[in-house]
């Protein structure tokens, strides 16, 4: 018998789980990427596969006085400059010591950029303001004759800004004066990048199109993403790397305003989430999409030294690396909204935002790695079984459970778990599993399975509905009645019936039907016994009924979806439903000269109508009850047709209609 591995044992549990209803165990299957990265990760990292292991970790440093943060710049020696909103202020930040570097007075910082001189750059919005910073001190180097600036690079042809709007690329010599170096069609230019040999590539807000600008006035398109925004580039060993988003529509920029709100983390552009896009555009102009996001856009980009790429998300504030084989793996997930930037290598930190957070790489040891997963929902109250994992190294497995979303204090504790053995945890909604990395941090989790199988939940029948198939009503006190003079339609003794059920188990349900005449204590079946009913709506042929008031009742059960006794049922009774088959009749019919006097009587339903027409025209013309309103089953009607019929011999047609559509026609002579 060939040996099933893990991988395969979890691929099967998983489809299990999910094309199976809530009938029997089913099974929480835990493995790849997407499966694994949904929880709380702390100095742990998932693989392409799923593999979680001990990763990078990294430490915290708040900036209180920050509320977004766009660049920053590795200064050497242990030191970073984190450009931030409100105030336009620059921060210093050195192992845990935060100090303001510079301030700006303007409403943002977006970027950074260290010159051929060693002095830094920093680029602001509204206005388009250029600074030269020293410690404690910010100076006006140059403004541009745009209102935002959003990039800054140094390259060894001098200083670069890009912004809008119109969006374009200056050159800022060594004075700060300011020239157009090349002006696009986009409304702005958020993103700006050089290569070695000194080309540069800018990326656009507006249609999210990626320049190539290969000397002044001069640029070709190397890529126009699904989206609107190119948010950041990359360009390195020949190839060009970018990172678009897709919003919908065209991203908010900020304009001139005293009582603007600094914009979000992603430069220039409201903070939303977005769709993002990565590629790379080789030396011969092909482009290769390496990733997308449907579920975040992408706001910051970097490239190791070993050629992979770093990208920070949107949403979540996570870091995922990604190489040229398209495989992504998850490095780092923190509390933080969105991620500003990212520098790679030993000593490389992440800089997040909303809150502004600098995360500096830590030596080994200082944090124990701990991968939880989401909270896993069993849609009902749920027992937990047998739990199996592969994992290798010093790895201890172990799980909570509760009945809230989001685990709080009413949550059990956590408790141990053991491969192969039954989930401790008590019974509940929700399951979470942990795992912890201990020892040397060479451990590795690769899947997880649990077994689980829910309460069975009692179907609910909320609703039942009847009505005469051919479209009158047949409750009590109905009025499907046609207009009057209309030929009369044909009475369909056969009544649909309809109903609604609440399953919050979606168990396979089976319907069994049965009705009661008014005055008996007993419910007779409408179905044959070997019929399974799983329709909600049944069609009930009453034609060999009795007249009388009816209610029909509907029971739901879940018999056969559960083992023999566990199964549970509901039923609900309709309103009355009136079987009424048989014609009105007409008594005492007499027409004296043209005094006509009758007396229309029905076993079941009132009598709804009373009409005339006159020699087999087909206009037929409604007369009055006698007690002036028709509401029983018994009407007199006295009438003087002389309006209607005139002298002479004529055949007079009377028709009597009741509350149900059941019609009667007669004639009589007038002389």
């Amino acid at each position: 018998m060939r040996r099933l591995t893990f991988s395969a044992v979890l691929a099967l549990a998983f489809s299990v789980a999910s094309e199976a209803s809530a009938v029997g165990p089913r099974t929480f299957a835990l493995e790849g990427l997407d499966r694994m990265q949904g929880g709380d990760l702390t100095d742990v990292t998932v693989a392409a596969d799923g593999t979680v292991t001990a990763g990078l970790p990294l430490g915290k440093v708040l900036l209180p006085d920050a509320t977004t943060a766009f660049a920053a710049l590795d200064l050497g020696g242990g030191e970073a400059l984190i450009a931030t909103a409100p105030d336009g202020k620059v921060f210093s930040v050195k192992g845990d010591t935060i100090s303001l570097y510079a301030e700006t007075k303007t409403l943002a910082v977006t970027a950074l950029a260290k010159g051929a001189d060693g002095k830094v750059y920093a680029a602001t919005l509204p206005e388009g303001k250029i600074f030269r910073l020293e410690r404690g001190k910010a100076e006006l180097f140059s403004t541009l004759p745009v209102e935002n600036a959003f990039a800054l690079v140094a390259t060894k042809q001098g200083l670069f800004a890009a912004g809008g709007e119109p969006g374009q690329v200056f050159r800022i010599d060594d004075r700060g004066k300011a020239e157009s170096y090349w002006k696009s069609e986009e409304s702005q230019i958020v993103s700006l990048a050089a290569d070695d040999a000194g080309a540069l590539y800018a990326g656009s807000s507006g249609k999210g199109l990626l320049y190539k600008i290969s000397g002044p006035g001069r640029a070709t398109v190397l890529h126009d993403f699904p989206g609107e925004e190119v948010k950041a580039i990359v360009a390195s060993k020949g190839a060009v790397y970018a990172i678009g988003n897709e919003y919908g529509e065209a991203p908010e920029l900020t304009r001139k305003s005293p009582g603007n709100r600094p914009p979000g983390p992603v430069a220039g552009t409201r903070a939303r989430a977005g769709k993002g896009t990565l590629v790379r555009v080789d030396g011969n102009g092909l482009v290769e999409t390496l990733w997308k996001s449907s579920d975040f856009g992408f706001s910051a980009l970097t490239r190791e030294a070993d050629g992979r790429l770093l990208v920070g998300t949107t949403a979540e504030g996570r870091v995922y690396r990604v190489d040229d084989d398209h495989a992504t793996s998850l490095l780092f997930d923190g509390e933080e909204r969105q991620i500003a930037a990212i520098f790679p290598g030993n000593d490389g930190f992440v800089i997040g935002s909303d809150p502004v957070l600098f995360r500096r790489r830590l030596p080994s040891g200082t944090s124990e790695p701990t991968w939880t997963s989401k909270a896993l929902d069993a849609g009902l109250v749920a027992r937990f079984g047998a739990m199996h994992w592969e994992a290798s190294g010093a790895v201890t497995i172990e799980t909570r459970s509760g009945n809230s979303q989001v685990p709080d204090g009413t949550w059990s504790t956590w408790g141990a778990a053991k491969n192969g053995g039954s989930v401790a945890s008590p019974g509940a909604r929700f399951l979470q599993v942990r795992a912890r990395f201990g020892g040397d941090r060479r451990g590795e989790l690769r899947g997880v399975s649990i077994s689980f199988q829910t309460e069975n939940a009692r179907p609910i029948v909320t609703d039942v509905t009847v009505a005469a198939k051919g479209g009158l009503l047949t409750r009590e006190a109905g009025s499907g009645l046609v207009a009057s003079g209309a030929e009369p339609g044909k009475r369909d003794a056969t009544v649909h019936v309809t109903w609604k059920v609440e399953n919050l188990d979606n168990d396979p349900l089976r319907y069994r039907l049965a009705f009661r005449r008014d005055g008996q204590a007993a419910f007779r079946d409408l179905q044959k016994p070997e019929e399974f009913l799983t329709k909600t709506e049944f069609d009930w042929d009453t034609s060999s009924l009795a007249e009388g008031r009816y209610t029909v009742r509907v029971e739901a059960s879940d018999d056969a979806a559960n083992p023999l006794g566990l199964g549970r049922r509901h039923s609900l009774v309709s309103e009355v439903v009136i079987v009424d088959n048989t014609a009105p009749t007409l008594a005492a019919l007499t027409l004296d000269g043209r005094r006509l006097r009758a007396t229309a009587k029905d076993g079941t339903s009132p009598v709804a109508r009373v009409e005339v027409a006159v020699d087999g025209r087909l206009e037929f013309r409604a007369l009055a009850a006698r007690d002036g309103l028709f509401d029983s089953t018994e009407e007199a009607v006295d009438a003087d047709l002389a309006p209607l019929v005139p002298p002479g011999a004529h055949l007079v047609v009377v028709r009597v209609w009741d509350a149900v559509g059941n019609v009667a026609t007669r004639e009589i002579d007038a002389r």
